[in-house]
């Protein structure tokens, strides 16, 4: 991975355990709502309904490989929805090898749409474009992506990250916030973003009681046993596998409008759980313990499950070379059926955060492409374009202009901070 990446952590003691359970979490649930609607394939033809097969979750080939490349001891969380529709409304304008790359990685990999569900459910997807190059974008493009994905088409100056920040925060119940810096947003190359951002706030179909809530003690990634807040609830209903080697407890949120989600956690009970993660076969291991789920027989479960909290982001440029897309992070990637010839992926950033509690769990996530053009500044009717940038001292003079009287003359050194006048701007 690069340098870029991040990792802010909110609690002292970030358990490692919980990497396996925070990307399952979102990941087992994103199976059970793309399971809910209609699937779309590339050619947005609608299928009739399957039902819920975790083995379609699992083993199509890109979920979990974040996780490997990975192969951090840290607390990690990501969304593979919200990376395979980013990576979809980029396919969307790819031709050529750049397009099978992409293809090869994301297919068969149905992208329902559904209704969001007010303060419970959010998917959203955008394009921010430049407005500068908004002539070059194909009408085309910008119809199919509002179409098939409902995506939002927004022509900005991009001055700086405020509107993206913005729209990723609105999208998120305020969760995901500061995704890009102003530096990146102002860099002229930067022509277009490509922006999914989702988020859930779900209640547990059955909650924990707080005040079962106590001090326990957990062994972190480090070996060392350290004390957290334990939550603790009996059950005779929930999900679970155990055997020498696992445990495995499935925990359902509330239906919502019909919408049903569950949350996962795989503990190992031997071993290493990295070693477990960068393992060839884990794919099949994950696969075959959701096959063993079953309900207690004359049982009760003792359920214990430390809470916790991070934000993770990162970088995935080499994360997606790895896993095979090359061609369009190069300056002749063809991206012609987005616009002009020379677009090309810089970066594709994610950032997701988590929080789990005795009422349930909410999280959030955002995927952010970021394309450049390689030509040279685009230069209407064939003009030179000249950038002035007075970002240091200045000076200047107010004159009329036919007597060429001057009226005044001034300096610049400490324009208005932003911090002081963000106020005063209908976007925030």
């Amino acid at each position: 991975m690069e340098e870029k990446k991040e990792n802010v952590k909110k609690n002292k003691v970030l358990p490692l355990v919980v990497i396996a359970v925070a990307v399952l979490a979102i990941t087992i649930g994103i199976g059970l709502l793309l399971a809910n609607g209609n699937k779309k394939g590339n050619s947005g033809n609608s299928e009739p309904d399957k039902p819920y097969n975790p083995n379609n979750v699992v083993l199509d080939g890109f979920t979990f490989a974040p996780l490997k490349l990975e192969a951090s001891e840290d607390n990690l969380v990501y969304s593979p929805l919200s990376v395979k529709y980013a990576l979809s409304l980029l396919s969307e304008g790819a031709q050529g090898e750049t397009k099978e790359e992409i293809d090869k990685l994301i297919k068969d990999l149905g992208l329902t749409k559904y209704e969001n569900i007010d303060k419970v459910l959010s998917l959203a997807n955008s394009i921010f474009i430049r407005d500068i190059y908004s002539d070059k974008i194909k009408t085309d493009y910008i119809n199919l992506l509002k179409e098939k994905y409902n995506a939002e088409v927004i022509f900005d100056e991009f001055k700086n990250a405020d509107n993206v920040n913005k729209w990723i925060e609105n999208k998120t119940f305020n969760i995901i916030k500061d995704m890009l810096s102003d530096d990146l947003v102002q860099n002229p190359a930067v022509k277009l973003l490509l922006i999914n951002a989702l988020a859930i706030d779900m209640a547990w179909s059955t909650e924990f009681n707080p005040e079962n809530t106590t001090s326990r003690p957990f062994t972190n990634g480090k070996g060392q046993e350290v004390n957290v807040a334990m939550m603790h609830k009996t059950s005779e209903t929930n999900e679970f596998y155990q055997d020498e080697d696992f445990s495995v407890l499935s925990m359902p949120f509330r239906d919502y409008n019909g919408t049903n989600l569950e949350f996962i956690s795989i503990m190992p009970n031997q071993g290493n759980l990295k070693e477990i993660i960068t393992k060839d076969d884990m794919n099949s291991t994950i696969t075959n313990l959701l096959d063993k789920l079953h309900s207690p027989s004359n049982q009760e479960l003792s359920i214990s499950i430390p809470r916790f909290e991070y934000e993770f982001k990162t970088s995935l440029k080499n994360d997606l070379i790895q896993m095979g897309i090359k061609k369009a992070f190069k300056s002749d990637a063809d991206f012609s059926l987005i616009g002009g010839n020379d677009l090309f992926v810089d970066d594709v950033l994610h950032k997701a955060n988590i929080k789990c509690s005795e009422k349930g769990v909410k999280a959030a996530a955002a995927t952010v492409i970021i394309m450049k053009d390689n030509a040279m500044p685009f230069e209407p009717d064939s003009k030179e374009k000249i950038y002035l940038n007075f970002n240091k001292p200045f000076m200047y003079i107010i004159r009329d202009t036919k007597t060429k009287e001057v009226w005044f003359v001034g300096t610049v050194y400490e324009p208005l901070l932003w911090d002081n006048v963000k106020g005063d701007y209908s976007y925030q």
